[in-house]
């Protein structure tokens, strides 16, 4: 093994042996009662740093020093790194020749993978532009799938760890996982990871990770109308995560709702939440980006969503347990208020979205909340009716809350605001609507 090693290091400008001699070396390294020991020796006599050093040859040695680096790396990511392996190995990705880039991206697994510091390492040598690049133009499976499996790695980040790089950088992938997922010529090896790679993506987005500047980036690089898509043609699955990213940019500032109303979303949600034979994780996610319009929209916005029929599904998100009801409550009191604009602006006898909120069932089922065991859901109920149907108040429910809620200022003191929902309408959490799961899926 040291005899090839000197060999490859003094032919430098003699490819065919230096060929010849990675070929043998390989075929060393990969016996499979040796491997571990071969490892090892290939790092001890210095094979590592002349492998890098062949990353900046023809083709054909770029793809075998590689493919050396990548098995090398799944014992010995240390000795790779530190021999300087990973920015050669991240110019590789752009490389014209499938097989360099998909060796050069397996490599890069196998450097990130079991390790924070490593991953960090690998996107701080400016991964992202090359893959996107390489994922954008391939049509070979191999570069798309371990592409995919390499920014899933990326994104897999342990709960309370940030992404290694802001989520707003990883948001030009989602068109074309979403692409992918969506063609059905793919091979199939292509699909599995691109789902995977798209679900951790939608994960950081009801996280802390989730922000306006994430938003941003995915309304600019035009993943709605690919979300879009993914609602229509793909599987339930892949319609729940395309949920998942409409609730997170719905739940940002009113351009980022007016993105979803631009891309004809609103109607797809309110189709999607309504229909009796969706999935119902997915008709619960539907409803909650159709509530959240509501919830922060412009006066505009919110007459769209009733315009298309968005009280309903609003309306039965009372009836989902591991839902806010006081959110919802608040949605539909936007909605009411909407519509008090509506009927001065118009001058019109009456509220014309009150009469739809009773068609939908909205006020009996609040009226009913007026007994529920939650304090903050019953008061947030007998508030709205007190504001919008006064006449279906439950005057003795209202005043016994009222002694309770004095009770518990006196016994706990007024400076603690225990239990308090705020003055403001609409309150937005970590990129979610307050009182999300923020699990992708998760039935409660």
């Amino acid at each position: 093994m040291a005899d090839l090693r000197n060999l490859m290091a003094s032919t430098r400008d003699q490819q065919q042996l230096r060929t010849h001699a990675m070929m043998q070396l390989w075929k060393l390294l990969t016996i499979e009662h040796l491997e571990g020991a071969k490892g090892q020796k290939a790092v001890d006599i210095g094979l590592v740093p002349v492998l890098v050093e062949q990353l900046s040859g023809c083709d054909e040695v770029q793809k075998i020093a590689a493919l050396f680096l990548s098995g090398l790396a799944i014992h010995h990511a240390e000795a790779v790194v530190d021999a300087g392996a990973v920015l050669p190995l991240v110019q590789l990705v752009s490389s014209p020749d499938d097989d360099v880039r998909t060796a050069a991206i397996a490599a890069l697994r196998s450097i990130t993978v079991g390790s924070v510091a490593r991953r960090d390492a690998v996107v701080a040598a400016g991964v992202l532009e090359p893959l996107l690049k390489a994922m954008r133009e391939s049509s070979n499976s191999q570069v798309l799938a371990i592409g995919a499996c390499l920014l899933s790695d990326l994104l897999d980040v342990s709960a309370n760890s940030p992404l290694p790089a802001p989520l707003a950088e990883f948001a030009p992938f989602v068109p074309i996982l979403v692409g992918l997922i969506c063609t059905t010529k793919q091979d199939e090896l292509v699909p599995q990871p691109t789902r995977a790679a798209l679900r951790l993506f939608a994960r950081s987005c009801v996280g802390e990770d989730g922000t306006d500047a994430g938003r941003d980036a995915l309304v600019e690089c035009g993943a709605m109308a690919s979300i879009k898509t993914l609602i229509e043609t793909a599987e339930v699955g892949a319609q729940g995560i395309a949920g998942l990213l409409l609730r997170f940019t719905t739940a940002g500032t009113t351009a980022h709702r007016q993105a979803v109303i631009d891309a004809d979303l609103v109607p797809l949600l309110v189709d999607v939440a309504s229909n009796g034979e969706t999935h119902g994780n997915l008709k619960r996610v539907a409803g909650q980006a159709v509530a959240n319009i509501a919830l922060g929209g412009s006066q505009q916005q919110v007459e769209y969503v009733v315009e298309c029929g968005g009280i309903q599904p609003i309306c039965d998100l009372i009836d989902i347990h591991d839902y806010s009801r006081v959110i919802t409550i608040m949605s539909l009191d936007k909605i009411l208020c909407a519509g008090e604009q509506k009927q001065a602006n118009e001058g019109l006898p009456n509220n014309p979205y009150h009469t739809l909120l009773e068609q939908a069932g909205g006020v009996d089922k609040i009226v009913d909340l007026q007994a529920h065991n939650d304090v903050q859901i019953a008061m947030r109920a007998i508030q709205f009716l007190f504001d919008h149907s006064r006449d279906r108040v439950d005057a003795q429910r209202a005043v016994g809350l009222e002694v309770q809620a004095a009770e518990v200022e006196t016994n706990v003191g007024a400076d603690d605001d225990i239990g308090s929902d705020g003055e403001g309408k609409g309150d937005i959490v970590d990129g979610q609507l307050e009182g999300e799961s923020g699990e992708e899926g998760a039935e409660r």
